[in-house]
Parts: C-alpha cells; structure tokens; sequence
C-alpha cells in the first residue's frame, strides 16, 4: 500500500510495528487510520488505541520517548472522551496514547470495542499495521461531536457494500448471461 501521511509518521508507525509484542493489543484510530486507508486528511499526530494495560506497557517500552506520561481517565477526560492517556515522540511524530477509551454519550461513560476484538490491518511497507475498523471510527466522531467526518466515513462504508453487493449479484449471474 502506498503510504498517504508523511515521512515522520510512517517512521512511527514502524517503529510502533516493530517493536510492539504481538501479545498486546492495539490499533491505529482517528485520522491517521483515516489517512492509511486513502481519506483526505492531514493527520497532526498519531493516535492509538489499547487497554489500560497496554497503554502503560507501552509507555515502558519506550520509556526514552515519553513526552507525557500515561494518566489515568480521571485526569485525562474531556466533555466527549476519557481514557488512560500519554503521548510518545517517534520520529519527530506525536504519538497519542488512549488506553480502554470511553465516549460520553446520552449522559453515560460508553466504552469502546475491545481492540483485540475488532481490529483490522493495513499493509504499509512490509508492515501490518492495526486499525480501528471504520464503523468503529464514525462512531466514535459522532460521539466527540464531529457529525461531518462521522458522515464522510459513513459514505464510504455505504459504498463500499454497494460495491460488495453489486460484486456479488454478478458473481451469482452466470457468464454467458451477463453478455
């Protein structure tokens, strides 16, 4: 896949592939996941999401590149969004740190899908790299108040099933019928 953020954060993003254990889960989200699967975005950052646990073994195996350290949601929370929270510099890239992230929706602390559970890969140089599946994300937008990108997202989805669907009344059609 060709990579479509700059230099900085496909540099982290290895890095992050590279030196993560396989044992811990977690996934690339907000517009950098975006902009791995062709969105017209200019990610500031990259973002990731984990567990709690996670978020904190991530934060020890790059103890050197700590800029923030992980908080948890009490400290970290906003009017839309709480988590276990910290941020890296790889690269010369922010690299965001949410551990068990939770949307504030209809008056309740909603967690999100567990990543494990959920997570999708992209290939990038060689690497698979996890991301947050689409759904996933418009959702999450939706929550944060950000109904345009939610939408955008939303769009793709729906015609990426056109497509599904289209692909498959063909496929079910034979061909001397579809001359």
């Amino acid at each position: 896949m060709t990579f479509s953020s700059s230099a900085p954060h496909r540099d982290a993003l290895l890095a992050l592939c590279d030196r993560l254990p396989s044992d811990l889960p977690w996934a690339v989200t907000a517009s950098e996941n975006l902009a791995l699967r062709g969105f017209d975005v200019s990610p500031g950052d990259v973002d990731l999401a984990t567990t709690a646990d996670g978020v904190y073994r991530i934060e020890e195996l790059f103890s050197d590149h700590v800029t923030r350290d992980v908080v948890p949601p009490e400290e970290a929370e906003t009017e839309t969004i709480r988590s276990h929270f910290g941020a890296l510099s790889l690269h010369g890239t922010e690299v965001e740190l949410m551990g068990d992230v939770e949307h504030h929706i209809d008056g309740e602390w909603v967690a999100d899908p567990p990543v494990a559970e959920v997570r999708e890969f992209r290939t990038v140089e060689g690497r698979e790299v996890p991301v947050i599946p689409l759904d996933v994300e418009a959702a999450g937008y939706r929550a944060r108040g950000e109904p345009d990108r939610a939408a955008a997202i939303e769009a793709r989805l729906e015609a990426a099933r056109d497509e599904d669907a289209e692909r498959a009344t063909n496929s079910a059609v034979p061909e001397e019928a579809r001359r």
